[in-house]
């Protein structure tokens, strides 16, 4: 792990209020990856992972991938060698994350490749669970940070709907365990979980797009206390990078398009009544 003083000391501020990003992440991204050893550039890889994670949902579902898609670790050529692979039940090549090759294999079987909100949740099951087995201590609690904190809203909106909790829950530790099988108002995380009583205020917000935005504060204020002794380390040019794409989206998503979105979610929760095996 190296220390990246010059790097860190030309950052420049940022605030989830700011009107306009400092620079793209992606443009950021490529001076910084050269400055950085092999071993952080795996830790900063995940955020592009996440990307691929997105790419790969969008080519089995449409055909392809966009031509504006986020930059991934693969190439769209290369997915689409991973899905020529799998069909011709070769062995996973090793610059393909072991999670994706058993997704495409999933999604080659028809039993339940229709359903597209499931499979897009169970890929990201499938990553969280990838990133939680990360060498970097900072990186696997920031993935079960927010697969905590993902999990535990699903949660609440399920209750709030009258939705079933098995639907909407990702993942197999202790917290989604408890979402799944607790009868207690809580869950009994109210206790276990520091942020749990924080997530639960967010639900008394009535602008959706407000909500999101809190949602995004707490993210932020994560990423920054856990990130206060680590001055010019990899984990905080990860937590800066995250915290630009947050302002990048939040200069770009208006609040109208996030309430639509949102209602659309909850929408396709609604319509939803069957729940493949795969995700019990």
């Amino acid at each position: 792990m190296g220390n990246y003083y010059y790097l860190i000391a030309g950052l420049a501020d940022i605030s989830l209020d700011d009107s306009k990003a400092p620079a793209s992440a992606e443009s950021l991204r490529a001076e910084l990856y050269d400055a950085l050893d092999a071993a952080d550039r795996k830790v900063m890889d995940m955020l592009l992972m996440e990307n691929d994670c997105r790419n790969l949902i969008s080519m089995l579902r449409d055909g392809s991938v966009a031509a504006d898609a986020p930059l991934g670790l693969l190439s769209a050529e290369r997915m689409e060698e991973l899905v020529a692979q799998v069909k011709a039940d070769e062995a996973p090549a090793k610059d393909i994350p072991a999670f994706m090759y058993t997704f495409v294999q999933e999604w080659l079987n028809d039993s339940w490749r229709e359903h597209a909100a499931f499979a897009e949740d169970r890929l990201w099951s499938l990553f969280y669970e990838y990133a939680m087995g990360s060498g970097n201590e900072f990186v696997r609690k920031w993935y079960e940070f927010n697969l905590d904190l993902n999990n535990i809203l699903s949660a609440i909106t399920a209750r709030t709907y009258g939705l079933d909790m098995q639907k909407v829950i990702v993942g197999n530790n202790a917290t989604a365990q408890a979402l799944r099988t607790s009868g207690a108002r809580d869950w009994g995380l109210s206790q276990e979980i520091d942020f749990f009583d924080d997530v639960v205020r967010l639900i008394d917000e009535d602008d959706l797009a407000q909500r999101e935005r809190k949602t995004d504060m707490l993210r932020w204020r994560w990423l920054e206390e856990n990130t206060f002794f680590n001055y010019f380390t990899v984990e905080r040019l990860f937590s800066y990078m995250v915290r630009l794409s947050m302002v990048e989206r939040w200069t770009t998503l208006d609040k109208e398009k996030g309430q639509q979105l949102f209602r659309q979610l909850i929408g396709e929760l609604k319509e939803q009544t069957e729940v493949p095996a795969e995700f019990r």
